[in-house]
C-alpha cells in the first residue's frame, strides 16, 4: 500500500512538513540568521514552557543560563558559516527556572544557492540520562573501593598469593607468600624467584618455564623447604602456577601457595586451595558488581542445601557448591555499566549478559579440578525443554550439579533486589520453580527446593 495515499490531497507539501514537526516529541524551532524565532513547535513549548506568542520574533537568549551565556552566539556564528552541530551536550533554563540537561542538534538551512538563510534546532531532554551516568560513576566508585578492600583482605590471607614476570621476577606478592620465602615484601619485590629462594627454584624452575613459554597450568604442586623463621624444620606447601594473560600474551605466572605442614593430608590441602582460589575468583568478579554482591554465596549455600536434601554424597556437594560460587564468574567480561544499570536492560545488553556463562567456563577452563565445575558454570543457564542458554540443552544433556545450581540461581535472583528491579519476593520465586518443574527444571531437584522451604530447613531471613 503506498503511503502517501492515506495524506489528504488537500493537504499540500508545506503543510504536511509543519505538521510532521508540529508533531513531534522533540523541540523543534526555526531561527533567522539573526539569531530569531520565527517557528516553535508544540515540543518546544512542552520542553521550554513558553508558548510559540512569547518566543515568536525574540531571541533564545531566556534559554541560556548565565553560566553558558556565550553559548548562544558562538552557536550562531557556526552555523551561519555553514557548520551543523551535532547533538550538543548542553543545559538550558526552563520557563519556570529549572535548569535541564540538553542534546542540541542545530543546523543551517540553505537556499537553491547555497545561502544560509536560516536556522533549525531540535532539542531533547537527557536528564535522564545524566542521572544514569551520575548513578554509574557512583557506582564505579563503589566497585573500586570493594577492589580496593578486596586487595587488602587477601594481602592478609592465610594463602600466599604472587605474580612473576616474565624473566621470574616478583612483581607483586602478598605477606603470606613473603613469609614463605623468609623476607619482606620490600626486599622480595624485583628480584628473581632463584635469587630469593635458591632452594626451591630447582624444584619449580621448569614449571614457570612450561607456563611462560607453553601457557601450561600446573595445579596442586607439593614443594619443600625450611623457613627462616623455623631453621631445620622443613615445611611442606601445596603450590599452583598458571599463565597470566592480556589480550592473548602471557605477560607472567601467577603463583597460590598454601602451606600443608602438619595441617591436612595431601588431598585435604588440594580442596583448601581449590576453595581459596574459588572464593578469591567470586570475590572480585562480584567486587564490580554492587548491587549482587553476595549472590553467588547465597546461590551456593542453598544449591548445597539442595544437593544435601537429594541425598548426595558429601565430595559431590562440595562440588557443586564450589561451582555456584563463581558461577557468575564470567560477568567479568561484561561491562560494569550494563551491570550496575539501573533501568530495564536492552536486549543487545541482555544478549551481552548471556555471554557469561560461557566466558566463566572459559576462564577456568584450563583448571583440572576433581569436580565437573566448568560444565556447572557453562550449563547453569540451561533449561530442560532446550529454551536455556548457551547451548540449548535439553533433559539427559544437562548435568545434575548445573540443574541443582540453576534452581537455586533462580530462586535467589528472583527473591533479591536488581538494579533494574524491585525484589520479587521468594513466593513468587517457588511459584516460578514449582510451574516449571519437570519442564524447565529437574523435577527431583525442584521438588527437593520447595521441600527445603516448605518445612522450613531453609532460612527465608537472606531474602527478606
Amino acid at each position: 500500500m503506498n503511503p502517501v495515499s492515506h495524506v489528504p490531497q488537500a493537504l499540500e507539501a508545506e503543510q504536511f512538513l509543519a505538521a510532521l514537526v508540529e508533531s513531534s516529541r522533540y523541540a523543534i524551532s526555526g531561527l533567522t540568521t539573526e539569531g530569531r524565532v520565527v517557528s516553535w513547535n508544540a515540543g518546544a513549548e512542552r520542553l521550554y514552557g513558553y508558548k510559540a506568542a512569547e518566543m515568536l520574533g525574540h531571541t533564545p537568549a531566556v534559554l541560556y543560563p548565565p553560566s553558558r551565556a556565550e553559548e548562544g552566539p558562538v552557536l550562531l556564528a557556526r552555523v551561519c558559516s555553514g557548520e551543523t552541530v551535532q547533538d550538543l551536550l548542553t543545559e538550558r533554563l526552563r520557563k519556570d527556572g529549572r535548569l535541564v540537561a540538553m542534546s542540541v542538534t542545530v543546523s543551517p538551512v540553505f537556499d537553491p544557492d547555497g545561502t544560509v538563510v536560516g536556522i533549525s534546532a531540535i532539542s531533547r531532554d537527557v536528564s535522564p540520562y545524566v542521572e544514569v551516568v551520575e548513578e554509574l560513576n557512583r557506582a564505579q566508585r563503589s566497585a573500586a573501593e570493594a577492589l580496593s578492600l578486596l586487595e587488602t583482605i587477601q594481602q592478609k590471607a592465610p594463602v600466599g598469593f604472587g605474580f612473576v614476570d616474565r624473566e621470574f621476577r616478583f612483581v607483586r606478592m602478598n605477606e603470606m607468600l613473603a613469609i614463605v620465602n623468609g623476607s619482606s615484601i620490600h626486599e622480595q619485590v624485583g628480584r628473581t624467584v632463584a635469587e630469593v629462594n635458591p632452594k626451591v627454584w630447582p624444584q619449580v624452575e621448569a614449571i614457570y618455564r612450561r607456563v611462560i613459554e607453553n601457557g601450561e597450568s600446573f595445579l596442586d604442586t607439593e614443594i619443600s623447604d625450611e623457613v627462616a623463621s623455623e631453621p631445620g624444620v622443613l615445611h611442606h606447601w601445596l603450590t599452583s602456577h598458571y599463565p597470566v594473560r592480556v589480550a592473548d600474551e602471557i605477560i607472567g605466572v601467577g603463583v597460590v601457595m598454601v602451606d600443608i605442614t602438619e595441617r591436612k593430608t595431601a588431598e585435604r590441602a588440594q580442596k583448601a586451595l581449590t576453595r581459596a582460589a574459588i572464593e578469591a575468583i567470586a570475590a572480585t568478579s562480584e567486587a564490580r558488581d554492587p548491587y549482587t554482591a553476595g549472590h553467588q554465596s547465597r546461590v551456593a549455600a542453598l544449591a548445597s542445601f539442595i544437593a544435601a536434601a537429594l541425598g548426595l554424597d558429601s565430595d559431590t556437594i562440595e562440588g557443586v557448591d564450589l561451582a555456584a560460587r563463581i558461577h557468575d564468574v564470567g560477568k567479568i567480561a561484561v561491562p560494569a555499566e550494563i551491570l550496575t544499570k539501573a533501568t530495564q536492560l536492552s536486549p543487545p545488553e541482555w544478549e551481552l549478559i548471556k555471554t557469561h556463562s560461557r566466558v566463566g567456563a572459559d576462564i577456568i577452563r584450563g583448571i583440572e579440578f576433581p569436580w565437573p565445575i566448568v560444565t556447572m558454570i557453562e550449563q547453569h543457564h540451561e533449561r530442560l525443554d532446550g529454551s536455556g542458554y548457551p547451548d540449548g540443552l535439553r533433559d539427559g544433556e544437562i548435568c545434575l550439579g548445573a540443574r541443582i545450581i540453576a534452581v537455586a540461581d533462580v530462586v535467589e535472583a528472583m527473591a533479591s533486589h536488581r538494579p533494574y528491579r524491585p525484589a520479587k519476593g521468594v513466593q513468587a520465586a517457588l511459584n516460578e520453580i514449582g510451574s516449571g518443574s519437570g519442564r524447565l527444571y529437574d523435577s527431583a531437584v525442584a521438588e527437593a527446593c520447595l521441600r527445603l522451604f516448605r518445612e522450613g530447613h531453609h532460612s527465608l531471613d537472606e531474602y527478606a
